[in-house]
């Protein structure tokens, strides 16, 4: 067997481990939202050519993480206030089969154990809670629950827009008392180990709403600071 004969395999792993990487880097705010993705400076700090860095970009914008823009280059995604109303408006209606479908099932012991700790967690955050130690803690909540989905076809749905969820998850609770997001929490996960479907569903829209109301309030206050600051320029 010739010595290249491996080469795409290993080629196309590589490819896939910077794409992992960078996508990591970007849904967990290493690299913010509005950022240039310098293809030069990526390749140096993981260490290969430039060559996967560029088709992991191209393979990030196919999924909404990263905007090309023409004669600027590769951005990491900062949403419009259209495309974030668009994509909290898909998720409330989601995530609302998705606490409908839970409560029909028979919880597991661990995933009682889970639910349980979560309510723990989310009761002893308070408004001095760090905006940081929230969004991990909520995101992992709401993780548990695609998880717990039994509706693949519901499942894969809440899986392709986890990562844009992600990318506006920290923006949501800009300015924001925790507090509002935490009551909801608990609303939720009462219903959830109850089985009450009518409440779960209740609480979901509700908790989202609060959530989508706060990042569309972000968005239209860093736009409006944008357009000021461009009007001062001579």
């Amino acid at each position: 067997m010739e010595s290249n004969t491996l080469s795409p395999a290993m080629n196309q792993g590589l490819r896939q481990i910077v794409y992992e990487k960078l996508k990591e880097a970007i849904v967990d705010g290493t690299i913010k939202p509005g950022s240039k993705l310098s293809e030069i400076e990526l390749a140096e700090r993981m260490a290969v050519s430039r060559t996967p860095v560029r088709e992991a970009i191209r393979q990030l914008a196919q999924t909404g993480l990263v905007t090309l823009t023409p004669r600027r280059g590769a951005y990491v995604t900062m949403p419009t206030l259209k495309d974030a109303s668009d994509l909290y408006e898909l998720r409330t209606e989601l995530e609302i089969l998705a606490v409908a479908n839970v409560c029909t099932l028979e919880l597991s012991s661990e995933q009682k154990k889970e639910l349980l700790r979560f309510r723990d967690v989310f009761s002893a955050m308070t408004n001095q809670t760090s905006a940081g130690k929230y969004v991990s803690e909520d995101k992992a909540f709401h993780a548990m629950i695609y998880r717990s989905v039994t509706n693949r076809f519901l499942a894969l749905m809440l899986h392709n827009i986890s990562d844009l969820i992600h990318l506006c998850r920290p923006f949501s609770v800009e300015n924001s008392p925790i507090t509002n997001f935490t009551w909801g929490h608990l609303a939720i996960i009462d219903a959830l180990l109850t089985h009450d479907i009518e409440k779960a569903k209740e609480e979901t829209r509700k908790h989202i709403t609060i959530s989508k109301e706060s990042l569309l309030a972000f968005l239209k206050n860093r736009a409006s600071i944008r357009d000021a600051d461009t009007e001062e320029q001579p």
